[in-house]
């Protein structure tokens, strides 16, 4: 039987993430359908790189086709390059694959191919050998064959979403799993890169395959967390009411966390009974800006008074109901914001979101050369937003300071090292692997402020100063790391993060015995 294998995960910034690859499993659950053997191997960030050989040496056999690299953001480790660099030594025929999403960012990694989009159609194409490609070329000279899944291979439109799991991949009762409904977005904000944005359709997929799927996982591994994928889950009514219907007949009552529009909750309160059925007790808001000129600019325009009521009405209904936890994601440099506004938006939050979590991170506007890529509107036309390039020099005549946390300082250094030594090249050493994302981004300023101000103003004035932003619950994404623990529970993560364990030593845990098992170390 023809054989692959799929490494995947996660890197965390301030420590190890135990969220399984998502992509790794979706596209192992196609292939096996087509009568392959796909083992996935989770948490690859946290092997080391013996690890990885060893448990290379094990699997590989003379019907291994591939090995295909995962991740839902960008991987900047050292081990990456050196276990892809040895692999291709070692294994010279076999195919090394690649997503866009995770590697557009790693200059000279040694893939065969690239896979631009949801690549599960594509990977049967490049199996079979009769793939469409456009070949391209890091800076290194290495070259690699780039396929477009977003036009040649589209997988938007899959009605079966489903991704199964197997005995070898060591699923806890208590995990959060990751679970699609569909895909697409019908939005067209001026700074996202997603591929498929400003769909006029419906995506989502068939209702009785959710149920299916998430039936299956409940007998097999108990599970009733699930972090759902999509873009935005409420975006059409009559999707959220169908997989509201679905999820009722369910034996249990799932814990989910989602991405919603937050101007759609407030405008559309006849969806709240079905996205409280579906058991969306956690939810994402892309508010991006609380000022009405800077949301409008991105293509957000219900006035800001208006939305922060309607989010705090929602936020008291849905806690009469039970738990309920709602995370805010903002940026910081949008057009017509100011330090001042910045200032005002942060003032609601700690007089009005107590109990909540929040996060603001500063603008970035991709680099046009980045050729592996959606690029924004931002990115095509950076001055139609009034942003011009400059320099830290510049903006900040050298001056930084780093305050106690240290929270933006490496992204202030990053960017500084750019300027100084490769201006208008993507820096990554391929033998040190310093992955740093912001290199990759244009450092910009416009008519209000610039990106020096901003992680200045971020680092010395919205993360200090008021105890409240330092007693908020832990962000969505981490509820991995504390979950996996049995005495947690989902209304658990309402809580400050001071009063829960440490998840660095959950995580840890957990994955080592994971690696165990996978290194056949114990029963």
């Amino acid at each position: 039987m023809n054989h692959g294998i799929i490494m995947g995960g996660v890197v965390d910034y301030y420590y190890d993430s135990i969220k399984r690859a998502p992509g790794a499993h979706k596209i192992a659950t196609h292939l096996r359908r087509e009568g392959w053997d796909v083992e996935v191997l989770d948490f690859v960030q946290s092997w080391t790189l013996e690890e990885l050989q060893e448990f290379t040496r094990q699997r590989v056999h003379s019907g291994t086709k591939f090995l295909g690299l995962s991740a839902t953001f960008s991987i900047r480790f050292k081990i990456l390059f050196e276990f892809a660099r040895w692999f291709k030594k070692e294994y010279p025929d076999i195919l090394i694959i690649g997503g866009s999403q995770a590697f557009h960012n790693c200059e000279g990694l040694p893939l065969d191919y690239m896979v631009h989009g949801y690549g599960e159609l594509a990977m049967s194409a490049i199996l079979r050998g009769d793939v469409k490609y456009q070949t391209h070329k890091w800076l290194n000279g290495h070259k690699f064959r780039r396929v477009d899944a977003t036009h040649d291979y589209m997988a938007a439109r899959m009605k079966d979403l489903s991704t199964y799991y197997e005995e070898r991949d060591y699923i806890e009762p208590q995990e959060v799993l990751t679970v699609e409904f569909g895909r697409g977005c019908i939005f067209n904000c001026h700074f996202c890169t997603l591929t498929y944005r400003n769909i006029k359709d419906d995506h989502s997929r068939a209702e009785d395959n959710l149920y299916k799927e998430m039936l299956e996982n409940y007998n097999k591994w108990g599970t009733t967390n699930y972090s759902i994928s999509d873009e935005t889950v409420n975006d059409y009514t009559e999707k959220i009411e169908r997989f509201a219907g679905a999820i009722r007949k369910l034996p249990f009552k799932p814990n989910m966390a989602g991405y919603i529009r937050g101007d759609l909750l407030v405008h559309k309160q006849k969806d709240w009974q079905a996205i409280e059925d579906i058991g969306l007790n956690t939810q994402f808001y892309g508010i991006e800006s609380f000022h009405t000129p800077s949301a409008k600019s991105v293509g957000k325009g219900m006035q800001s008074g208006k939305l922060q009521d309607g989010l705090l009405e929602y936020k008291d209904h849905m806690r009469s109901k039970g738990h309920f936890q709602a995370h805010l994601s903002l940026i910081a440099g949008l057009p017509h914001e100011t330090l001042d506004t910045l200032r005002t938006t942060k003032k609601w939050i700690v007089e009005n979101w107590v109990g909540q979590s929040s996060q603001i991170m500063p603008l970035w506007i991709p680099d046009q050369h980045r050729i592996y890529e959606e690029q924004s509107r931002f990115a095509m036309n950076p001055g139609k937003y009034g942003y011009t390039k400059t320099t830290m020099e510049e903006t900040s005549n050298g001056f930084w300071e780093d305050a106690p946390h240290k929270r933006f300082g490496n992204l202030y250094r990053g960017i500084k090292f750019r300027e100084e030594k490769q201006e208008g090249k993507v820096i990554y050493n391929t033998e040190e692997s310093t992955f740093q994302e912001e290199m990759s981004f244009m450092n910009w300023k416009n008519d209000t402020t610039n990106l020096y101000q901003i992680l200045n103003f971020l680092e010395h004035e919205w993360y200090v100063g008021d105890e409240q932003l330092f007693k908020e619950p832990p962000l969505p994404f981490s509820y991995h790391n504390w979950l996996i623990d049995p005495n947690y529970k989902w209304e658990d993560m309402s809580k400050p993060k001071g009063e829960l364990k440490v998840p660095q030593e959950l995580a840890k845990n957990f994955i080592e015995n994971y690696k165990r098992k996978k290194l056949g170390l114990t029963s």
